[in-house]
């Protein structure tokens, strides 16, 4: 595989990692007796994040707290791009090497959670305020990493300003 075809392939495969955790994501908000994503979801939601940026000794074997929220990232991001990894090896290690120190070293406080990460990065990036928007309103804001799949399926909310009221399954 030549250089210009690995990234044109590793780019393909991120849109579609982030495309199948977004839906995963949006799925997972469903308040349903049947929803097993939205029970297990919901710990992710209870989760109190202190001030440490150190990631902590469970983390690096992909353990965050509980069994639940553990579960939660391995289906919503872990699994998809697993499928990839076996569907097609060299971007889909890239990507999921890419996860592993991700989640280990950066979702927690120092990106995602971090209230203190707003603005212009925010538009693009789904990291700081633009994710704990999603946790004061979660019927928004459903992406990971990137915030493209919120604008195509007009889910973005941004403070105070909404471009879509609806979500699936109704209101949450």
């Amino acid at each position: 595989m030549s250089y210009l075809g690995f990234v044109f392939s590793l780019i393909f495969y991120f849109m579609i990692w982030t495309l199948c955790s977004y839906w995963i994501h949006r799925i997972a908000h469903i308040p349903h007796k049947r929803n097993v994503l939205f029970k297990i979801h919901q710990a992710h939601h209870k989760v109190q994040y202190g001030e440490s940026y150190a990631p902590s000794l469970g983390s690096f074997f992909f353990w965050f707290g509980s069994w639940k929220a553990s579960l939660d990232v391995w289906i919503s991001l872990t699994l998809p791009v697993v499928i990839i990894a076996i569907i097609d090896p060299v971007p889909g290690v890239t990507l999921l090497i890419f996860h592993y120190f991700y989640e280990v070293f950066f979702s927690s406080n120092v990106l995602d959670h971090n209230p203190k990460i707003k603005g212009v990065v925010t538009r693009i990036f789904a990291i700081g305020q633009y994710h704990l928007q999603h946790h004061r309103v979660q019927r928004w804001n459903y992406s990971f990493f990137i915030t493209l799949w919120d604008h195509v399926f007009r889910t973005v909310k941004k403070s105070g300003k909404t471009t879509e009221n609806r979500a699936v399954g109704g209101s949450l």
